[in-house]
């Protein structure tokens, strides 16, 4: 591995917030040290819950790249009758030496709750590795 970044926060270090219809950043990570070819491995970490106004939450996870609001990269949505922890790995092929990803988040029916904990990590592989 050439490099390792990971940015995010705590449960319990900020009040519990619901999601809505528009999309807002949860978290970025900024990777280093690319070279072309390498092997870019993403992991989110989000912590959610069902609102008490319903009878299930379902929340749209997204990773942008670039930009707050560049090209999607990966998609996910996810339902939970009270409360979940969402946690996926996802991979990108290097091409410039330093590279922006964001966690974004929504809801369209506002039926989630960020809880924590966050985060949104980010490694550097070679490409022969």
């Amino acid at each position: 591995m050439k490099y390792t970044h990971k940015v995010g926060t705590a449960a319990g270090t900020f009040p519990p917030f619901l999601v809505g219809r528009k999309e807002v950043i949860l978290t970025s990570v900024t990777m280093m040290s690319i070279s072309p070819g390498d092997l870019l491995v993403l992991r989110l970490d989000v912590g959610w819950k069902k609102p008490t106004h319903g009878d299930a939450g379902e929340i749209e996870l997204k990773i942008r790249k670039d930009s707050p609001d560049g090209p999607v990269i990966y998609r996910i949505l996810e339902t939970c009758v009270e409360k979940a922890y969402t946690m996926e790995k996802v991979t990108d092929i290097g091409n410039v030496p330093v590279q922006h990803y964001y966690l974004t988040v929504c809801s369209a029916d506002s039926r989630a709750v960020i809880t924590g904990p966050y985060s949104l990590q980010g490694s550097v592989f070679p490409k022969n590795e």
